[in-house]
């Protein structure tokens, strides 16, 4: 009895020892990485961890399936699972590498920094494009591990032509969405924080992933767009380029208010604020109303959400230097009565 038992418990217990072993060598290369300096070489001690942690119990399993004899039917159902196991155990294992290597790069970036956006984007979209591919091709090596999955696959492909067109047709806009995705992750016309202005509203790009973008608003709203929104049709990037903006603040006052204070009043505002970059700072006559002219103020702020509380603060002082020191210039409108006889 024991005769028949030892070779079942050598084949549970060697792949579960061999696993504790590989998880207690692989905890301690992890902290090792940590103080390594060199980014490289800390990348390279991680990604060794991940490779003893997922390599030796998978092993230690193909080791031990021959201790136990098997009927031959069972054995063969176990040489096909083992097989699925060991097909996944990889595709973990490159999965992982890759995110290891997504992280040690990305670590050498300061998130707020526009280069470090750029490589954000590509690093994210591209990672999640490799992982969706391994996935994908892990799965269907899986399938091709059982014959009559395999042969089923194969009579639906040499017997459905029809069918394969209108697969195509279905995955169209999958195959848009890859490519749009693998597009916006080179040419970049979006990238992680952006402040931009879609379907009239303005927010930044929280998350891009490969079928969708996430939005965050201004108000903590998500607005969630298809990916390929970002290829076919305009928006605004406030932050293209760079995160400067220029505000703009808009007054209609009367036609006697004397323009000189006005932007003398302007100037101070903006000097004693903490939100102006002492960059812009200019106001125009830029219409000239039947009842009232209007004035455009200018101002330059870091960025786009500092550019926003700027030119409320300037509007909000500006309405009241005008109130309390000019009440006769705010918007009215004149009457001309003709008495009897004039």
């Amino acid at each position: 009895m024991m005769t028949a038992i030892w070779p079942w418990m050598a084949a549970i217990g060697f792949p579960i020892v061999a696993g504790l072993i590989a998880w207690l060598i692989s905890s301690k290369l992890t902290h090792a990485a940590q103080r390594i300096g060199d980014t490289w070489t800390r990348l390279a001690v991680e990604i060794a961890g991940q490779i003893l942690l997922t390599g030796a119990p998978l092993l230690a399993l193909i080791l031990s399936v021959p201790l136990v004899h098997l009927p031959p039917q069972v054995e063969g159902l176990v040489q096909k699972i083992v097989a699925m196991v060991l097909i996944g155990g990889l595709a973990g294992l490159i999965i992982r590498s890759i995110l290891i290597f997504q992280r040690t790069i990305l670590a050498n970036y300061d998130a707020g920094d526009l280069a470090a956006r750029k490589v954000y984007t590509q690093v994210s979209v591209v990672t999640k494009i490799v992982i969706a591919v391994v996935s994908l091709i892990a799965l269907g090596c899986m399938l091709m591990v059982f014959d009559v999955v395999r042969q089923a696959g194969a009579s639906i492909l040499a017997s459905a032509g029809i069918a394969g067109i209108v697969l195509g047709f279905a995955a169209q806009k999958t195959l848009g969405n890859f490519f749009a995705g693998i597009q916006i992750a080179f040419s970049q016309p979006i990238r992680h924080n952006d402040a931009v202005l879609v379907e009239g509203e303005f927010g930044f790009i929280e998350e891009i992933t490969l079928t969708h973008v996430v939005v965050k608003l201004w108000d903590l709203r998500r607005m969630v767009l298809p990916i390929t929104y970002f290829v076919e049709k305009p928006f605004q990037n406030w932050t293209l380029t760079g995160s400067r903006l220029i505000g703009v603040v808009i007054l209609n006052v009367d036609y006697t208010i004397p323009v000189d204070e006005i932007r003398a009043e302007l100037r101070r505002i903006a000097e004693a604020s903490s939100l102006w970059d002492r960059d812009v700072c200019a106001l125009q006559v830029t219409d000239a109303k039947e009842n009232t002219l209007e004035l455009r103020c200018l101002v330059s702020a870091v960025d786009a959400g500092i550019a926003f509380d700027l030119r409320c603060e300037i509007r909000e002082k500006l309405v009241k230097f005008i109130q309390e020191r000019m009440p006769e210039s705010l918007p009215h409108r004149r009457t001309l009565t003709r008495l009897p006889g004039d």
